[in-house]
């Protein structure tokens, strides 16, 4: 018995080793460069961006609300950036999304792509008494511009716009070619944008070294344990899945209920989904965004995760327990509408419900399907997946110099910041760009901006100055190769 417990103390002396060993290897991944100096940013760029909101470039799954806003915005920008227009070649894809090339020094580099989109998501009428300005307004109110658009994403095209237009005042001309692809359909998936335009690239046998779309932002409060702001940069995104489910039970007089109804078995249905999601998944992504913050957090988080292989039970208890960390370990399940019933007298005979999942990156929408069928175990339900689903599978490699240049940029424009790569939880127009190239990453230059999608959608007017300034440096330090 007393070998025993001596040979216990032992395996436990060499298990604490092993732990504290890996704790203290996990040395920080943070590239130690030189703050770039200030770049001196107009004040008419703030008022251009105030101008760009008011285009009430809205876009939905039936089509562009206004076309003329969508003609507008455009004639806006020649106007407020004569020398992008006269040095880049600009092509209209789809009758409304943007394609500008800008030609670089050298043939032999490897072009770049920046992305976003200008259309915005419409604005619940409802909503209207919740905002302090009028969303289409572009107002400052203390030192934020409001208006729908301000960071998803006429922010970023604008800041784009602004730091080459700076960049051609300065005689600058790249050293490789740069490609802008603005679409105008991204929050409609991106059909007749995005869905367009990375084919026609690809047939022009363009192979670019790195793409830089919407995503990850700058945020001083999302990261448990890390005092630094961090700069979440996405190396993949998640699929993005509908399904519509329905159920036929023939229904009846409300005197009379049946014991199983349309509405109850469709009630069933949904709950089993719920009560049995996806398993949790420590995933390359989340992976490597340990690899990344583990370094930078306090004793006990720095061991956790630096220790996975023993600590990933209590890891994925932890982030399972708010939707935010949950929704990065797991393919999420939320249904979003339910209809049934034409009268509170009539039991309906029919029962239709829609459910959105937000798949990981390996997860397809056959596995999907198959999980609903097999949660559900009911074969009157109708398990039917849309045709606009998507799941993309690729992952930027973060050992790539292209991932090391791009968190190079972000350290010098602010050294302040902790670079990490994420998964990009909602959908971009970045996934179709994963046909060129698996360098696809997913980062706006913007610190703590609100509302997007929501009411007081707003970002600062100094942050957005900055993010001008990143785009600047982006462009202007990149060489090719490691781009230093």
């Amino acid at each position: 018995m007393k070998k025993f417990f001596y040979f216990l103390l032992l395996v436990l002396l060499v298990l604490i080793v092993v732990v504290l060993v890996r704790t203290f290897s996990a040395t920080s991944k943070q590239v130690e460069v030189a703050q770039a100096p200030p770049v001196p940013v107009s004040d008419s760029a703030i008022v251009h961006l105030q101008k760009a909101i008011q285009f009430k470039t809205i876009s939905t799954e039936a089509g562009t609300a206004d076309t003329a806003a969508f003609n507008g915005f455009r004639a806006f920008l020649q106007q407020a950036f004569p020398l992008v227009h006269q040095h880049c070649q600009l092509e209209i894809i789809s009758g409304q999304s943007m394609l500008f090339y800008w030609k670089g020094i050298d043939a032999n580099i490897k072009p770049i792509i920046l992305v976003g989109h200008y259309d915005v998501v419409p604005v619940e009428e409802e909503s209207l008494p919740l905002w302090k300005a009028d969303p289409f307004a572009g107002a400052i109110i203390g030192d934020s511009i409001y208006g729908r658009g301000a960071v998803d994403d006429k922010g970023s095209v604008m800041a784009i716009l602004e730091a080459i237009e700076q960049l051609l005042r300065e005689n600058y001309q790249p050293q490789g070619d740069v490609y802008l692809a603005f679409g105008h359909d991204e929050e409609a998936t991106g059909q007749q944008g995005a869905k367009v335009l990375v084919p026609l690239l690809k047939q022009r046998g363009i192979n670019p070294a790195f793409v830089l779309d919407e995503g990850g932002l700058v945020t001083a409060k999302e990261i448990p344990g890390v005092t630094k702001p961090v700069a979440l940069v996405g190396i993949a995104e998640k699929g993005y899945v509908t399904v519509d489910l329905s159920i036929n039970i023939p229904g009846g007089h409300s005197s009379m209920p049946a014991k199983e109804t349309a509405i109850d078995q469709m009630s069933k249905a949904l709950l089993r989904l719920k009560e049995n999601p996806f398993p949790a998944d420590l995933n390359h992504t989340i992976n490597a965004f340990m690899d990344y913050m583990g370094p930078e957090m306090p004793f006990v988080q720095r061991m956790a995760f630096a220790n996975r292989w023993l600590f990933s039970p209590l890891i994925k208890n932890i982030y399972s327990s708010r939707p935010g960390p949950d929704a990065m370990i797991r393919t999420t399940t939320a249904p979003t509408i339910v209809h049934s019933g034409v009268k509170e007298n009539v039991i309906p005979t029919v029962a239709n419900a829609t459910v959105n999942f937000r798949t990981l990156p390996g997860t397809t929408v056959d596995d999907v399907v198959k999980h609903m069928k097999e949660v559900i175990d009911d074969d009157r339900v109708t398990i039917k997946a849309r045709s606009n689903n998507s799941s993309p599978q690729a992952v930027a490699d973060v050992n790539d110099h292209f991932f090391t240049y791009l968190q190079q940029c972000i350290r010098s424009w602010r050294n302040d910041v902790v670079v990490s790569p994420y998964l990009v939880l909602g959908a971009t127009d970045g996934r179709y760009y994963t046909e060129l190239t698996p360098n696809v990453f997913r980062f706006i230059p913007f610190n703590d901006v609100k509302g997007f999608h929501g009411t007081d959608e707003r970002v600062g007017v100094d942050e957005y100055k900055k993010g001008i300034a990143f785009y600047y440096g982006l462009l202007r330090n990149w060489k090719g190769g490691s781009g230093r």
